[in-house]
């Protein structure tokens, strides 16, 4: 007897079906009976066996398939969950089966899409406006279409039968099953039916309604209309003009009448100009349309829910005015009892975020960092180590003199080894300490060997042992601990030193003196801003400090910032006064709590990479009004400038999880730039990864680079003069006087206008800040002084990562902000940008930018431009020693201690390598480079005759015959790590 099982191994013994209560098929078997299947009143087939049952819906079956042997036959049942076999029937009685389920499947569903007809019907006729739309399928309509169609069909998860005559209902259900496989494909296609479609309609407003008919992309983004809308706009392409286009198009359609619409701007000057292109091009249409800013429409809302309008308080739109309430409110601070050593232990020790010099593989790098937060300690000495400086302060705060590397009271020096300098000398007690860059297992960092660096720590042991000196070790594992204050008081006080804290006013007068109150507050101001405008708590941002890269820095930090908020705010709230922040925080939530019922339907937003988080939860709250808004925001995350004052870039590049999805459109075609700008520009942005990438079409070309890079390498010579003559002669005739802007990094690198004038009649010279430029254009753009250092460009001022706790998402790539300010300053050029290196070193962007595709170079190159060998960051720059002697040091001294001697032949040219032999910058002449490291073989004698030895010789004793056979050579090591070791401390 053949197996009986259903699924996979369940036997069976007896199968019967029944339908309505009466048995129609039996099928006896030989033994007793302990399995069936039986069919419960048309609508579920049962199926027990001995080890349980399972009850299919009718109504779930896709398909029953018969299955027949030689003697015996059975079913497959297929449903969407799944497959159920039932078989030890004979093949006559499995054919009856199949056929009494086909019968009671069709009579199912009959019944129920008779049931179900109206819905189904409805759903489907809903789907007619996805044929030939007459407006946007916009997300909120189609997300409802989606979900009647959804439910419509819910009851039918099963195939219909093969033998269900046709009816309306089930062509209902064919067409919404069709539909549900792809919806967004289909709201693909309606959509873009419609853009065509309403194109066509709108030809002639949107030919007329700016001075020069829209682009493609302008057109397809004024009709693209769904519930949030973005468009990706690069520099020069037109934004204010899709603005007005946009918002006349509203009205001209009859969908949206004047007073429904909103175009906010960012500042007055945005806002003045908007109004001004609107009521320009749309005339009276346009007449009842608000044009404000964020601030004004926070003031009108307040005005309307609370009577009166608030006070602005004066230093609202005045940064340096909200600096000088913040020193006040600081000043007052370190007075009190309470919160002033907290004060003064911030400043001392929390200016900037410690990092281990563990964590840096490579020595320049870690030079970066330090040159990047300069770490100067409050008596005044550049140490080399953000934990020296800590060892420093603390000395000095505790009223304990100190020197700072002063040369060691014993001679040591020999032929070989200079004279010993330990870390620091007590001048009253004679202790000396000596700091370690160890772990707590004696590993060094990985940029240091660690067997000289060990070998240089038993040796300064040894010298204390030998002339009994005392030495107090501190080493970098105590400070990551948060040990090393502690352990260097304890060590102190068993030497018999105790401390004596200087009186707070004397230290504060030394932190103004040496300008450390100045960043502090600059920073307390932008963390304010964010912290305001993104509505956290402090128990939020101290939720935060835990997954921050410093915790007990940022604990530290909210510690000093908290006082300082709950005096901020104590002032406005004395004086009645309000700030931007508090203006939109309380709108929104008048709009929130629904005392203020927005008349605004379509909202329209310029600039919109400049969102703050308050600003976008104030966007939220119009969106959210009865009926709902649409949104309409045109940004540009390459030019987004503006972190110091609030924004928030996270906020566009997270549009549709921020505003609950929406349509996001690009233009691409700049009315500005030169394809040689454009395309250098945009390939200097894009090195950053975290910017949305997009392609830039021009309609304007130049011959040649678009950028150019102006080097001064010598004194006297001026990359701007030349720049001017170059523009004056590169200029199209119709320039009857070109308009040059110059732009620079800083207000203070304004130059002599009126001199450059007098000496350039033919040009149009003016002068901006880069961020004040936002917005402008010209002919031609000078951008000024691209030289490394703390104030150079890029600036290596580094932002705080505090700031990283108030922000929706920190950016990590080095200098994001600084690259799009140089973008920016870039793309307000038509025809050319001149980037000047005029002092000194290249900036790094001077030197990523040299050698580019459509990047040219004028001038003589910098003397200085050379990596420093020693650190790799720095470049090596002509000094003077004593004597006049000419040498080269690194930029990055006293942190890089390197030198390099200058040519022989000539005296004074720097010596760099090419291809086995080394070349004078200068004159040209020729040495054969050492093969053993990076020094030069030079002629030596010795009693055995004349050889080639290393310049770095001892560290490197590789040596030749003058002849050019190799005599034999030794190198101890390379050149650096006892040295490197040394500059750490």
């Amino acid at each position: 007897m053949p197996t009986r099982h259903w699924e996979t191994s369940t036997a069976g013994r007896r199968i019967s079906v029944e339908r309505k209560g009466v048995a129609s098929l039996l099928f006896a078997l030989a033994r007793p009976t302990d399995a069936k299947a039986s069919l419960l009143d048309g609508r579920v087939l049962r199926l027990t066996l001995p080890i349980g049952s399972r009850e299919i819906e009718v109504g779930e079956i896709d398909t029953v398939e018969v299955q027949t042997r030689w003697r015996w036959g059975g079913l497959e049942i297929h449903t969407a969950s799944g497959r159920s076999t039932v078989s030890g029937l004979s093949r006559r009685d499995a054919s009856r089966l199949a056929s009494a389920l086909e019968d009671a499947r069709i009579g199912w569903w009959r019944h129920a899409l008779s049931a179900a007809g109206g819905g189904l019907l409805a759903a489907a006729a809903g789907l007619q406006v996805l044929s030939r739309p007459e407006t946007y399928v916009r997300g909120r309509l189609f997300k409802a279409m989606r979900d009647g169609a959804a439910n419509a069909v819910m009851p039918f998860t099963g195939c219909w039968p093969d033998g269900l005559a046709g009816s309306p209902e089930l062509s209902s259900l064919k067409r919404l099953r069709g539909f549900l496989a792809d919806p967004e494909a289909a709201r693909t296609r309606a959509n873009e039916a419609f853009v065509a479609d309403e194109l066509e309609r709108s030809r002639a407003f949107l030919d007329a309604v700016e001075s020069r008919p829209l682009t493609c992309e302008q057109r397809r983004a004024v009709a693209v209309d769904d519930d949030h809308n973005l468009v990706v706009a690069a520099a020069g392409s037109g934004k204010t003009s899709l603005m007005v286009a946009k918002a006349g198009w509203l009205i001209e359609r009859g969908t949206h009448a004047a007073g429904e619409l909103l175009l906010l701007a960012f500042g007055r000057n945005a806002r003045d100009e908007l109004a001004e292109r609107v009521a320009e091009r749309l005339g009276g249409t346009a007449r009842d349309m608000d044009v404000r800013t964020f601030h004004e429409l926070g003031l009108a809302i307040i005005g309307d829910v609370e009577g009166r309008r608030p006070t602005l308080a004066k230093w609202a739109d005045d940064r340096n005015a909200l600096h000088e309430v913040l020193d006040g409110i600081v000043g007052a601070l370190l007075e009190d009892p309470d919160h002033g050593a907290a004060v003064v232990r911030w400043l001392a020790y929390g200016f900037a975020p410690y990092r281990s010099p563990h964590e840096f593989r490579h020595w320049g790098d870690y030079l970066d960092y330090i040159r990047s937060h300069e770490i100067r300690s409050l008596n005044g000495d550049r140490v080399k180590s953000f934990e020296e400086c800590r060892i420093a302060n603390f000395l000095y705060l505790n009223g304990i003199p100190y020197e700072y590397e002063r040369v060691y009271q014993h001679d040591t020096a020999t032929a070989k080894k200079g004279q010993y300098k330990p870390d620091f000398h007590l001048t009253e007690s004679g202790i000396y300490i000596e700091h370690f860059a160890l772990s707590e297992s004696g590993n060094t960092p990985p940029f240091i060997d660690r067997d000289d660096y060990t070998a240089s720590r038993e040796w300064k042991l040894a010298q204390h042992a030998k002339y009994g000196t005392t030495l107090i070790e501190t080493f970098s594992h105590e400070q990551r601990a948060g040990e090393l204050m502690q352990k260097l008081a304890r060590e102190l006080r068993t030497h018999g030193v105790e401390p004596r804290p200087l009186p707070r006013e004397k230290v504060f007068a030394r932190l103004n003196e040496q300008g450390r109150v100045a960043p502090f507050t600059r920073l307390v101001a932008t963390f304010l801003q964010h912290f305001k405008g993104s509505r956290l708590s402090p128990e939020d941002v101290l939720r935060r400090t835990s997954d921050s890269l410093d915790p007990r820095r940022a604990e530290a930090f909210l510690a000093v910032y908290q006082p300082i908020l709950e005096r901020y705010e104590e002032h406005l709230s004395e004086s009645g006064e309000i700030d931007f922040d508090d203006m939109v925080n309380r709108a929104t939530d008048h709009m929130a709590a629904g005392r203020w019922k927005s008349p605004y339907r379509y909202v329209l937003i310029d600039e919109f990479q400049d969102v703050s988080a308050g600003r976008a939860a104030m966007l939220k709250a119009l969106l959210g009004r009865p009926g709902g808004a649409q949104l309409f925001a045109v940004g540009d995350d390459w030019q987004a400038i503006y972190r110091f004052a609030g924004a928030d870039i996270a906020i566009m590049r997270a549009f549709e999880a921020e505003f609950g999805g929406g349509t996001r459109s690009a233009l691409e075609t700049t009315f500005r730039c030169s394809d040689g700008v454009s395309g250098a520009a945009t390939r200097f942005v894009l090195s950053n990864a975290a910017q949305v990438a997009r392609g830039v079409r021009t309609r304007r070309s130049v011959e040649g680079p678009g950028i150019w890079i102006g080097l001064a390498g010598e004194e006297g010579t001026s990359p701007l003069g030349e720049a001017l003559e170059r523009i004056a002669a590169d200029a199209p005739a119709d320039l009857v006087r070109p308009e040059v802007l110059l732009l620079g990094r800083y207000r203070h690198l304004r130059p002599d206008l009126g001199a450059l004038r007098r000496g350039h009649p033919g040009l149009d010279l003016s002068y901006s800040t880069v961020h004040g430029a936002k917005g402008r254009e010209a002919d031609y753009v000078v951008v000024l002084e691209l030289n490394a250092g703390q104030y150079g460009f890029p600036s290596e001022v580094a932002d705080d990562p505090l700031l990283d706790l108030v922000l929706a998402e920190p950016e990590n790539h080095p200098n994001a902000e600084e690259r799009r300010l140089l973008y920016v300053a870039m793309t307000r050029a038509r025809y050319r940008a001149y980037l000047l290196v005029e002092r000194r070193t290249p900036s790094r962007f001077a030197r990523e930018l040299t050698g580019q595709d459509g990047v040219g170079t004028f001038g003589r190159p910098v003397a200085d431009d050379i990596a420093c060998p020693g650190c790799g960051t720095g470049r090596l720059v002509r000094r003077r020693g004593e004597g006049g002697r000419t040498f080269y040091g690194c930029s990055n001294y006293p942190y890089c201690e390197r030198t390099e001697r200058p040519c022989p032949a000539c005296g004074v040219g720097l010596r760099v390598r090419e291809s086995g032999t080394v070349r004078c910058r200068e004159c040209g002449a020729t040495d054969p480079a050492c093969p053993a490291c990076d020094g030069v073989l030079v002629a030596r004698r010795s009693r055995h005759g004349h050889f080639l030895g290393c310049s770095n010789y001892p560290a490197c004793r590789y040596t030749r015959e003058r002849r050019g056979n190799r005599a034999g050579s030794h190198r101890s090591g390379p050149h650096g790590p006892v040295d490197d070791a040394r500059r750490y401390g």
